[in-house]
């Protein structure tokens, strides 16, 4: 298991008290996407020279509180805008570093990723752009394979696809964009990548 090796190395990699609450708090399925997330993320990190062990936990910790009723996504992560307030799912991630925080983790860097795997990462959390292309690209989901196997050689590059093609999708439905990933959108480092890409749409 990644986890165990990255245990030998780096305090943050103990996660079992923290695994354990995540099994608990979601469904099964679920459960299963989290490890693959997990896995896929800290694959990313170390293919790049980033921090396996934050994009693990970050990983592990992301979809803590991806199964509450809308009322406590809502109580969690009071809304910033109408997305938020007609679809509360979109609190997820907000909801989850809320939660976190009040249980005591502490790591900023894992937190900002797990808030930001919704949405888009901020720019300047590395970890919180591994987690978000492995969130949306990890296999179980069965698209996106050309942005998991970018991000393995070229994260901004990746970055970069996964959002314009979440911000294309959305637009191309005439779907109103999140302010926080049109963000992300804005701070993208390749300007010129935004154009409709050829993989399937980063959900």
């Amino acid at each position: 298991m990644i986890a165990e090796r990255l245990a030998l190395r780096h305090p943050l990699a103990e996660l079992a008290g923290w695994d354990d609450r995540v099994r608990l708090m979601v469904r099964p399925r679920r459960y299963e996407h989290v490890l693959r997330v997990a896995e896929l993320a800290c694959r990313i990190a170390c293919a790049n020279g980033l921090d396996e062990a934050r994009a693990y936990a970050a990983g592990i910790l992301h979809d803590i509180a991806r199964d509450l009723p809308d009322a406590e996504l809502l109580r969690l992560a009071p809304p910033e805008c109408d997305i938020d307030s007609a679809h509360p799912l979109a609190l997820h991630g907000r909801a989850a570093r809320t939660l976190l925080e009040r249980w005591g983790y502490r790591d900023r860097v894992v937190l900002e990723a797990v808030e930001d795997h919704t949405t888009g990462p901020r720019g300047g959390n590395p970890v919180a752009a591994c987690v978000y292309i492995a969130d949306v690209s990890e296999p179980g989901r069965g698209v996106n394979a050309d942005i998991r196997e970018l991000a393995l050689c070229d994260l901004n590059a990746a970055l970069n696809r996964a959002v314009v093609s979440k911000v294309t999708y959305l637009q191309g439905r005439g779907i109103q964009v999140h302010p926080r990933t049109l963000l992300a959108y804005h701070a993208l480092t390749c300007p010129a990548l935004r154009v409709a890409p050829e993989s399937s749409p980063a959900r």
